[in-house]
Formats: structure tokens, C-alpha cells, sequence
């Protein structure tokens, strides 16, 4: 699934996203330019944009019910290994853009593909264009089809 970069100013309140590019760049020594890589593909529940600030907190896909039973201690618990820490907040001048609704791993599905086209008729210019379509579209099945295609051209 191709994801599309969205400005923070997309989402509302509530929504599960994540970074799917790196923040703006940041001046470094000799003239080179850093680029803050966190967070990209950490899925954060969006809290909204004040202060000059992205609020963003950790998600955490179905919670941790291993200390549900223990109220208090299984809020000490869950802050003490990372879970529950409050809003991260992040400047806005350097994360409004690169963000994406995030995708939950356990529930990437990939097109099955429905190509039963025969390829004996086309053309070497027809099978390129041919493959990057089925690419874009992420039919990979299609594509390795079409790549075997194309090695009888060479």
C-alpha cells in the first residue's frame, strides 16, 4: 500500500498516525544537514497542534493487559517500561509534514492478483509500461509475470 505525506493539519484529534518521512532538515558542522529519523513508523494517537507543538502520544495496538488486574502498580508498571508517559511534543517547524496514517503491520494485506492476461501479444514498449503500471499498483504477481516476459526480448 503506498502511503502519501500529509501535513499535521490533516488529522483531528483521536487519529492514529505515524512519520513516513524524516523531520526538515536540521544545520549541522561541515556544512552537512541532519535529518531527525524518529518516530518513522511508531504509531502515535494525535492530541492536536498548540505552543508551536505537535502533541502526539504512543499507541500501543490492543494495550498491555498484562497489569490490568493491578490498578496502581500497573500504571507505575506500564510508565516505568514506556507505556503511559503523557504527550510527546514536537516543534512544529520541523514536524508539520512527512506524517501518514499508520498502518498496523498484523493488517497489511497485498492485492491477489487476477492476471490471467496473456503476454505473447504485446510489445517490448507495451510490456514496460505494462510493468511499471502493475508495480505502482503493487501487483507483484502481475510484475514477476511481466519481468519473465520481458527476459525473452533480451
Amino acid at each position: 500500500m503506498k502511503q502519501k505525506t500529509m501535513s499535521i493539519y490533516e488529522f483531528k484529534k483521536g487519529d492514529i498516525i505515524t512519520r513516513i518521512e524524516p523531520s526538515k532538515p536540521i544545520p549541522g558542522l561541515e556544512m552537512e544537514d541532519l535529518r531527525d529519523r524518529a518516530y518513522i513508523g511508531v504509531s502515535m494517537k494525535f492530541l492536536g497542534v498548540a505552543n508551536g507543538c505537535v502533541y502526539v502520544e504512543r499507541y500501543e495496538r490492543g494495550g498491555n493487559s498484562e497489569f490490568e488486574d493491578m490498578p496502581e502498580i500497573g500504571r507505575f508498571f506500564k510508565a516505568m517500561i514506556g507505556g503511559g508517559t503523557g504527550p510527546i511534543n514536537l516543534p512544529i517547524d520541523m514536524w508539520d509534514e512527512g506524517w501518514s496514517y499508520y498502518i498496523d503491520p498484523y493488517e497489511i494485506s497485498y492485492k491477489q492478483s487476477k492476471f490471467n492476461e496473456s503476454l505473447e501479444k504485446y510489445e517490448l514498449a507495451e510490456l514496460n509500461k505494462k510493468l511499471k503500471q502493475a508495480l505502482a499498483d503493487e501487483d507483484y504477481e502481475k510484475a514477476e509475470m511481466i519481468k519473465k516476459r520481458l527476459k525473452k526480448f533480451e
